[in-house]
């Protein structure tokens, strides 16, 4: 089992080092999910240069050879997610969520209604909402975006990498499956990242 340093870097051999402090926005004061990106990117230095011009990234990044890089503390909060995160309640139970806030929402334009959906999730706690920026770790997987509904399939190296990850994050912060989420399906992505991981 790998181990977590007092900076909340992942110590253990499959894991590399590649910290970018100006991705880290505040603590992260709690870990109740994990979100799987995928970074439309052609390698891991690309997604480096990227991080390198801006403040947003997440907090593991694995490359198409299977290789871990940790770009943040674990204790640290990235802006992974996105700004408006999706209704769990509808999401998952669609027609039978009976939230009368969600029913009022869905009865306004796109824009309006996705700000309001948005309004009402951060209200609730986990697991009644999805993970947000405030209690979620990042994993990014290199591939691209091939067209509006597809990124590139992960490689063999990739899910094995994955799930070896998850397994040491399941232990440290008392997580399983059901905590994982591909981005999509927390916040407004292109509905195919990450659809090729595995968990």
């Amino acid at each position: 089992m790998s181990s977590i340093d007092q900076d909340g870097m992942l110590v253990d051999p499959r894991v590399q080092w590649q910290r970018f402090s100006h991705i880290e926005h505040g603590t992260l004061d709690a870990v109740h999910g994990i979100v799987v990106h995928q970074t439309d990117a052609p390698s891991a230095q690309a997604t480096f240069n990227a991080y390198n011009g801006g403040g947003n990234g997440a907090h593991f990044l694995i490359g198409k050879d299977g290789r871990i890089y940790q770009t943040a503390s674990v204790k640290m909060r990235c802006y992974h997610v996105g700004r408006l995160i999706k209704s769990r309640c509808l999401q998952l139970k669609g027609s039978q969520c009976k939230d009368a806030d969600l029913a009022t929402a869905m009865t306004l334009s796109w824009a309006a209604r996705i700000r309001a959906i948005d309004r009402i999730e951060r209200q609730k706690d986990y697991p009644e909402r999805f993970p947000v920026n405030s209690d979620s770790i990042g994993i990014e997987l290199v591939g691209r975006h091939l067209d509006d509904t597809r990124f590139e399939a992960l490689s063999a190296q990739q899910v094995d990498s994955l799930q070896w990850l998850l397994g040491q994050l399941y232990g440290h912060f008392e997580l399983d499956g059901d905590d994982v989420f591909r981005h999509p399906d927390v916040s407004y992505k292109h509905p195919g990242e990450a659809a090729s991981a595995t968990w």
